[in-house]
């Protein structure tokens, strides 16, 4: 039972991977038997909100599985698990890029060294970001909220008491929610996220305890991110010229900020309502899509080379047929990567 309700997970995120694809492959208008099909793959940005989510979940789980709780432990397998198969992805936009100008071009070299210390945001949505993702793989924001939540679990789980971690995630976020009203960089943006994968978190909590998922039990931290969404809401009002500046407002700042988070509020009480249900129609929905989650990751990260710049194929003379095969070749290169690559790194790194 308990692994049928880990796979669920494996399929979410199997199913997110693949719909951000689409989320960039798709025009908003894409007609099929009379229906918009491309209206309901508008919503990439929400795919990596559920990433959040599980995020928290696996990271608290393994941490409690985990005999060794040192730190040392615990950075070089979130160090390898990151960034082995990210930096071919680095080594792959910069040969596409060599290749493209045909010469031995220039490895953009303050971007790099900002995705490598995992400094990059999207520069064209949010304000005072310090590095925009390299090589325009825009995908790879979301890459740096990742490393630094696992960087602030680890000094939280490590510094306070469990009974107390709950009340000081909440002091933290909100105070970085509404420093954000006044000025919004990359610590207040980082630690006022780490609400969303804190959410993740809590279901993990309550998942190795053996406990209920209800909505009583989550109101009190549904209150949390509503206050959060409340200050999001009292920035958009306040900033909302802001939204002239960038040509896609409903995914830049202020409103993409909100946006995330009521997304996030309806993901926790969501999930809690659906296993009221039994889950009914998941399977049906998302079942499948545990196969890919093995190489979700690469797909994710790999995507923007191998299918949105692809043009191998472009020959073909058909979108449909092109951008599928290109599709086929992204996920057989993701679990090459993914899963024969990274795996024999992995075991002749740390076994």
């Amino acid at each position: 039972m308990k692994q049928n309700r880990l796979e669920r997970l494996e399929a979410l995120r199997g199913f997110a991977a693949l719909y951000v694809v689409f989320f960039h492959v798709l025009p908003q208008k894409f007609y099929l038997l009379g229906i918009n099909v491309g209206f309901f793959f508008r919503f990439g940005p929400e795919a990596v909100i559920v990433f959040f989510v599980l995020s928290g979940f696996v990271i608290k789980f393994t941490y409690e599985k985990s005999k060794d709780k040192s730190f040392r432990y615990y950075f070089v397998r979130r160090f390898i698990r990151l960034y082995v198969p990210l930096l071919f992805i680095f080594l792959l936009g910069y040969l596409l890029k060599c290749y493209h100008e045909g010469i031995l071009s220039s490895p953009e070299w303050p971007s790099l060294f900002g995705n490598l210390f995992m400094l990059q945001d999207v520069i064209s949505q949010k304000p005072n970001v310090i590095s925009p993702a390299y090589m325009g793989n825009g995908v790879l924001w979301s890459l740096s909220y990742e490393w630094w939540f696992y960087m602030i679990f680890f000094f939280l789980v490590s510094r306070i008491k469990s009974d107390q971690l709950n009340k000081w995630v909440n002091i933290l976020t909100i105070t970085a929610a509404v420093s954000y009203i006044f000025y919004p960089f990359i610590v207040n943006r980082l630690m006022m996220y780490f609400a969303i994968w804190w959410i993740g978190v809590r279901f993990a909590d309550t998942y190795l305890k053996n406990g209920e998922y209800t909505l009583k039990s989550i109101l009190p931290y549904g209150y949390v991110l509503l206050a959060i969404a409340a200050i999001l809401g009292l920035n958009l009002a306040i900033h909302f010229s802001s939204t002239k500046i960038y040509s896609y407002p409903l995914v830049a700042y202020p409103f993409i900020e909100l946006r995330h988070f009521v997304f996030a509020i309806m993901v926790m009480f969501g999930a809690v309502i659906w296993k009221k249900l039994n889950w009914y129609g998941f399977n049906l929905l998302f079942g499948y899509f545990k196969y890919l989650a093995p190489c979700s990751y690469v797909i994710y990260i790999a995507h923007h080379y191998l299918v949105i710049e692809a043009t191998y194929l472009k020959f073909i003379n058909n979108k449909i047929i092109e951008y599928g095969l290109y599709i086929v070749f992204l996920i057989i290169f993701s679990y090459t990567l993914e899963v024969l690559v990274y795996g024999r790194i992995k075991k002749l790194l740390i076994g």
